[in-house]
């Protein structure tokens, strides 16, 4: 099993999807938490299970919208980003290869 480690940006982005959720009706923010533990100890043993984003970064579907980003590495499986699959993923993208190091 795999150490799951959170960037600060991730768990940021979490907190506010959680928020808003519980503003507009109790205990969603709460079910979603629960889904995304779950997903996360799945990730945990099998790291590689998501498809790539953009390589090496990989993606998992949560709640039918959102996204967990992530990067299976030595140390654990790195969440990067925790976004809405229906917005604009490009600026995203751009983030991910400048973190990587890689350009077009």
């Amino acid at each position: 099993m795999k150490e799951i480690i959170w960037t600060a940006g991730a768990g940021r982005e979490l907190q506010e999807v959680y928020e808003e959720l519980e503003d507009t009706r109790a205990n969603t923010g709460v079910n979603l938490i629960e889904e995304v533990q779950r997903m996360l100890e799945l990730l945990s043993a099998q790291p590689h299970m998501g498809s790539y984003f953009e390589k090496p970064a990989r993606k998992l579907l949560v709640a039918h919208r959102y996204g967990v980003i992530y990067s299976p590495e030595a140390r654990g499986v790195v969440v990067l980003s925790f976004v809405d699959m229906r917005r604009d993923l490009q600026p995203l993208r751009k983030r991910i290869r400048d973190w990587f190091g890689w350009r077009e």
